[in-house]
């Protein structure tokens, strides 16, 4: 039996972050997983050449991976740093424009490939002292005991840690098996993803139409002509638009784009999964602690997923190095409790403000059509608010 100070279930994004935040404070950590080590990404750049899975990190995300040495391993020339935000109302008049020269930012954020960012983590955590990786090692049974969970993996592995951490992503096996309680539920939508190459350049913008079967956003890559689209659509919508054959779905694309936006050329690879909003109703249990989309899940329509992922590792990465500092144990009460405080509150405004944006802009009422066009206007007037609303997605 392998006894570490702590054991992460899931080396994914989350799970990788905070093996290394916490190699790097002198803890020894154990990550499993139960997939295959994933291969290097190729370097090509077709169409098809590109990660269906895209993440929009926000500067504050970037200076983490920074710390952790994980940024300057992703190609600077696969991220697709964007200046600009366009955002409008499909369905009437109100648009709204930002630039990060107004807060007097060099950007908003970059768009990264989920795939490099979790082999740039992948390196930092097996080159960190104290850190190990196991790979194909799938929990089996997971019981809790006086020394903490004992987790048994199928090839007959077991693994026992004061502190447990799950980051075993939305259908965490970690929170169903410690009979954690979750509130969730479906927006009965799916998300179309893939690759899109354009008639013209993205202009290093994100555009995003708000359209009342879904919001529908185009992310600029690191080539000027290509953008990752997420198209977010209601059930009965979604199978006949999935369906589509490429030259179909381009034009499906271009017709929903308006005149708004760059105009669609081809289209590659593309993915769909289903929309579904899921929030723990604790992230601590004896010994045991839940972190990213194991601990909550939103709609990507602001692409703020990894970012609150990343939040909660930074977060509780600290607040374990402080509790250490002071003698405190890694299983303390008091040091999962100062983590679930911070956390669960800055979560949960998110989500409301999601499920907000969701329902306001997903409503076909005549009255709240025109309601948020005056206010996407009256935003787009008024610099101060424009400049709050930057703040929020900077950080």
């Amino acid at each position: 039996m392998t006894h570490p100070d702590i054991l992460i279930v899931g080396a994914g994004v989350a799970g990788l972050s905070l093996a290394t935040a916490l190699g790097r404070e002198g803890f020894r950590v154990t990550v499993i997983d139960g997939a295959k080590r994933p291969l290097p990404p190729t370097a090509d750049r077709a169409i098809a050449d590109w990660d269906l899975r895209v993440s929009a990190l926000t500067p504050v995300s970037i200076a983490f991976l920074e710390r952790l040495g994980a940024w300057s391993a992703i190609p600077a020339r696969r991220t697709g740093c964007y200046t600009g935000m366009k955002v409008w109302d499909g369905h009437g008049s109100g648009r709204i424009g930002f630039d990060a020269s107004e807060v007097n930012a060099p950007y908003l954020g970059h768009i990264v490939e989920n795939r490099l960012t979790l082999q740039a983590l992948l390196q930092c955590a097996e080159t960190c002292p104290g850190v190990e990786v196991l790979w194909e090692c799938a929990m089996d049974d997971m019981t809790h005991t006086d020394s903490g969970w004992e987790i048994r993996c199928g090839e007959g592995s077991t693994f026992c840690a004061p502190l447990t951490v799950g980051a075993d992503g939305a259908r965490s096996r970690v929170r169903e098996w410690a009979a954690m309680p979750t509130r969730q539920w479906s927006y009965e939508q799916s998300a179309i993803v893939g690759t899109v190459a354009l008639a013209s350049r993205h202009q290093d913008t994100c555009w995003q139409a708000f359209l009342d079967s879904g919001p529908l956003a185009l992310l600029p890559l690191a080539d000027e002509d290509k953008v990752a689209i997420v198209w977010s659509l209601d059930e009965a919508q979604h199978e006949r638009i999935a369906a589509l054959s490429d030259e179909a779905f381009v034009s499906a694309l271009n017709r929903a784009l308006g005149h708004d936006a760059p105009q669609a050329l081809a289209v590659g690879p593309r993915a769909s999964f289903p929309l579904r909003q899921s929030h723990a109703v604790d992230y601590i249990d004896e010994g045991l602690v839940l972190v990213a989309d194991a601990a909550h899940s939103i709609h990507p329509l602001a692409g703020q997923g990894i970012n609150l992922g990343l939040s909660d590792v930074r977060v509780l990465a600290e607040e374990l190095a402080a509790g250490k500092a002071k003698g405190l144990g890694v299983d303390s009460p008091v040091v999962l409790k100062r983590y679930q405080r911070q956390r669960k509150t800055e979560n949960l405004a998110m989500m409301a403000a999601m499920e907000g944006f969701k329902r306001g802009f997903g409503s076909r009422n005549p009255l709240t059509v025109i309601a948020r066009n005056i206010g996407l206007g009256l935003v787009d007037q008024q610099a101060w608010m424009k400049r709050w609303f930057m703040g929020q997605a900077l950080s």
